[in-house]
């Protein structure tokens, strides 16, 4: 724009007063926003190391044109979202707890507690960060996470192993002095007018920025010998996204699946009745299989854990089985006394009537034998009986 290079003859980095040429910009009447926004996009596609990379920024940049009045056609916002669909550039490498073990070794208990954290919940890092103390449910067993900063903004809830459970709760003993310490460090910061001053009263768990937790994640991976760079796009390869990745695997790996997506919040994979399944029951499932979220356990523990488990689960869905052959079977032999009682209902009736019909026999016998007039009436009626069939 305006002729202006982006870089200078000895390769660095144009030196422009930005706000004012944006002030210049917007002040333009007769830009097409357009044409511009189109020469921007085909501008991030050649430079920017993936498509995703560059629709991030397209739309970043985009957002904020249109805060300040610059107004675009859909079928121009439309078009440059289909021209750039793809995925990252980089190509992570999978996140395994060995390599979480190696990194946690070199990190302080600040750290330590937030990784554990990550690992363990399936939450995203902008869900952690901005979790506050009021939040995290320390009487629950498992402890429970409060979700509110979420991707689609409903309110969910997850929870944190035991192993990092212990961690947090060292790094609250810990976190005032914290808190103390950091502002004093920012002092000169914000003398020279670079930053704001950091808040010694914060109500967060984890009072740190994105940038601040990756620069801690990645010096920690560089002390254990892990970190590497994707040749492509120069990025770390086990990136904090990766932690999600790794629950869901886990939990998947130990015949959880479902809960796994419903934890770290993929709604769309879950169907309505799982939707409303209830803190008590998730976690019961969740304590079942902690145990492969656990990074201070030798492998042959975690391995032989999730065989034991899967037997017990085999276990339990025979003895479901005999239970409710068992309910089949109660049910039947209800029904079959049911049966028995009308049955001996109707002998007794029967019966009765039998008990009927010899008194009224024996009472004819006794008349036929002392009454000479009613045998002769009683025959009489048998002929008259004969005659007319």
């Amino acid at each position: 724009m305006n002729d202006l290079p982006k870089k200078s003859e000895d390769g660095t980095k144009g030196n422009y007063d930005y706000e004012v040429l944006f002030d210049q910009y917007l002040a333009d009447k007769k830009r097409d926003h357009d044409e511009d926004f189109t020469k921007f996009a085909n501008c991030l596609k050649a430079e920017c190391a993936s498509l995703l990379s560059a629709r991030q920024r397209m739309t970043f940049a985009r957002r904020i044109l249109e805060d300040n009045g610059a107004k675009f056609k859909g079928k121009t916002v439309r078009d440059l979202k289909r021209e750039m669909k793809g995925g990252a550039g980089t190509v992570d490498k999978v996140m395994t707890a060995k390599v979480i073990d190696s990194a946690l070794k070199e990190l302080d208990v600040k750290g330590r507690a937030l990784v554990l954290t990550l690992a363990s919940s399936g939450a995203r890092l902008n869900e952690i960060l901005s979790l506050k103390l009021s939040e995290i449910d320390f009487e629950s067993h498992p402890v429970k996470l409060t979700l509110r900063n979420t991707k689609n903004k409903q309110t969910r809830f997850t929870f944190i192993s035991t192993e990092a459970t212990q961690c947090v709760k060292a790094w609250l003993d810990k976190r005032d002095q914290y808190l103390v310490g950091a502002s004093r460090r920012n002092a000169g910061l914000v003398r020279a007018g670079i930053c704001g001053e950091k808040d010694k009263d914060s109500d967060l768990l984890f009072p740190l920025t994105d940038s601040a937790v990756n620069a801690l994640w990645e010096n920690a991976l560089k002390a254990a010998a892990l970190y590497s760079q994707d040749q492509q796009t120069g990025r770390n390869q086990y990136r904090i996204h990766s932690f999600r990745k790794f629950f869901i695997s886990q939990l998947s790996m130990a015949g959880q699946k479902t809960l796994a997506e419903h934890l770290a919040g993929h709604t769309g994979y879950l169907d309505g009745s799982y939707r409303r399944i209830d803190e008590e029951a998730a976690g019961k499932a969740y304590l079942a299989v902690q145990h492969v979220l656990t990074i201070g356990i030798p492998p042959e523990f975690r391995e032989r854990a999730t065989e034991l488990n899967s037997k017990l689960k085999i276990q339990g869905e025979s003895i479901e089985g005999l239970r409710a052959m068992n309910e089949k079977l109660a049910s039947q032999m209800v029904k079959l006394e049911g049966h028995n009682m009308e049955l001996e209902e109707k002998i007794s009736k029967i019966e009765d009537e039998q008990a009927r019909i010899r008194t009224q026999k024996s009472v004819f016998d006794t008349l036929m034998e002392n009454d000479p007039e009613t045998h002769k009436v009683l025959l009489r009626l048998i002929k008259d009986q004969l005659t007319q069939i």
